[in-house]
């Protein structure tokens, strides 16, 4: 990727994370963003604009982490039901219902496909003002988190918007969407036609859906310089074609601002599980007090936060119902789990600046003895990156809730740690600098927004997937009372969904080690 500043190189490096996350084909968002710029630019826009589009087609999946427990608490498989749905005119009930057997195909008991499907179309509209929500706002936030400026912003929060006012979250209709999601809509569709099928059925998906879920204008400009745009992408990989449009908007103060994009991504792969909240961030500041304290120089340090940060990055490509399952895992499901390690490795060795980064965070479940996966290597002894980092992930998710156990105390947890340096799978120096420094969050975080004690905890619990009557329950109020202390805490905070609240907590750090079950 000759040319491109590191920052936009790393967001599209790391934009191959949300196509995993999607179900859908490696690239799809880099040749959407060839795609989008190219028709923004045949529709008449300006350069401001066309740069808009641009960044909003990188980051246009940003917030689909966000629903993923949701979805796999309808659909089971959230990664086959956003297959499924993504080329869904969600006007046509006749397509949901199509889009609704192919969400449920694994399912070999026929009757209860029929149910989950009927229950599952039936309550779309429900289901899909929360999904709306939640991706827009959560998209929003990381916006604003990377900088990309309000135009983008604004974009993020319409993407699913639609011309004829039939979407959401807001109900914006014509001429209230602007100018840049309306063509990034268009684009994003005829990628994922053109590519499963062809030019013809991407004219002929856009000419049907013009004027209802599409802006008239963006549609009859693919139609008519249809060959020209889809030219780009006749290649095998779209990343010469990216390149060449990425270099054409380069970021001020790029370098530094690379770690935005990665602390963003981190918060992405966790929130697509509501046992990891926040988990990826805590690796990181345990790895990084740990290094400090053995005197690891400065550009080692920085690939280790960096890999810390993104070692669980290729969690998203595994459906979230495994990370969140409380029954025993089969072999089948703990072969495709450890796939998440080659997941990442895949998509940060796409960044010639992560590939040093990518050898430290994808090798955090090998051990020194060579028991650990994906590889199975044997890990030199010694307190080096790749052995702080897998001390400090063990620590770490020892002291986090999981679905089949309660988090670990830390007495025990250190307990657990000594006796893996024992069993000889961790390096002794790396688990004694980790343990040396015990880092831990505050027990007590100065609260964000106005918030008061109780609002915070009522929102750290929903945030991690729990109903209004298990709050209840957990808090030893009532339900109600629970009900008005999360509507108070959404007001205060700007935001309606359990998401953007799990984005919310994980930016503050009110989620706290050893928290109870």
């Amino acid at each position: 990727m000759v040319g491109l500043d590191e920052w936009t190189q790393v967001l599209a490096a790391l934009s191959l994370a949300t196509d995993l996350a999607n179900g859908h084909e490696d690239e799809r968002t880099l040749r959407s963003c060839v795609l989008a710029v190219g028709l923004a630019e045949a529709v008449g826009l300006d350069a401001a604009a066309c740069r808009d589009v641009f960044h909003t087609t990188l980051l246009r999946f940003i917030g689909c982490s966000s629903f993923a427990h949701e979805e796999a608490q309808r659909f089971g498989d959230d990664l086959v039901a956003r297959r499924a749905f993504a080329e869904v005119d969600y006007g046509d009930t006749s397509m949901l219902w199509r889009a609704g057997d192919d969400a449920f195909a694994a399912e070999p008991r026929r009757l209860a496909r029929l149910v989950k499907r009927s229950v599952a179309v039936l309550g779309a509209k429900a289901g899909l003002r929360q999904l709306y929500a939640a991706q827009c706002e959560v998209g929003r936030r990381f916006g604003v988190r990377l900088a990309v400026g309000d135009g983008v912003v604004t974009a993020l929060g319409q993407i699913h918007e639609r011309w004829d006012g039939r979407g959401g979250p807001v109900g914006l209709r014509e001429e209230q969407l602007g100018a840049v999601v309306r063509v990034v809509q268009v684009a994003n569709l005829v990628e994922l036609v053109h590519r499963r099928a062809g030019r013809d059925a991407a004219l002929e998906v856009v000419a049907r859906r013009r004027g209802h879920a599409l802006d008239p204008a963006a549609c009859a400009a693919f139609a008519t310089a249809a060959e020209d745009l889809l030219m780009p992408l006749a290649g095998g990989s779209a990343w010469d074609a990216f390149t060449a449009i990425g270099t054409r908007f380069p970021i001020v103060g790029a370098a530094d601002r690379v770690d935005d994009v990665i602390a963003a991504f981190a918060d992405f792969a966790d929130l697509a599980c509501v046992h990891t909240l926040g988990h990826s961030s805590a690796v990181a500041e345990a790895a990084d007090a740990a290094a400090a304290v053995i005197g690891l120089d400065g550009d080692a340090r920085l690939e280790l936060r960096r890999a810390a940060l993104l070692h669980d990055l290729g969690r998203v490509a595994i459906p979230t119902a495994l990370w969140e399952t409380s029954t025993p895992l089969t072999a089948t499901d703990r072969e495709r789990i450890r796939l998440h390690a080659y997941y990442g490795k895949r998509i940060l060795d796409r960044a010639p600046s992560l590939r040093r980064v990518a050898a430290i965070a994808c090798g955090d479940h090998e051990r020194l003895d060579g028991s650990g996966y994906p590889q199975g290597v044997t890990v030199a002894r010694g307190a080096t990156a790749a052995t702080l980092l897998a001390a400090a992930d063990v620590w770490c998710a020892l002291r986090e809730h999981r679905p089949h156990r309660p988090a670990f105390s830390d007495a025990d947890a250190t307990t657990i740690l000594r006796e893996e340096v024992t069993s000889g799978r961790l390096d002794t120096d790396a688990v004694d600098a980790v343990l040396g420094v015990r880092v831990a969050r505050d027990r007590a975080p100065a609260l964000p927004a106005g918030l008061t004690p109780r609002e915070a905890d009522v929102l750290r619990w929903v945030a991690r997937g729990d109903t209004n009557k298990e709050v209840a329950v957990r808090l030893g109020i009532s339900a109600r009372t629970v009900g008005h202390h999360l509507a108070h805490a959404y007001a205060k905070i700007g935001i309606t969904t359990r998401g953007a609240a799990a984005l919310f907590v994980i930016e503050h750090g009110l989620l706290q080690p050893g928290d109870p079950s």
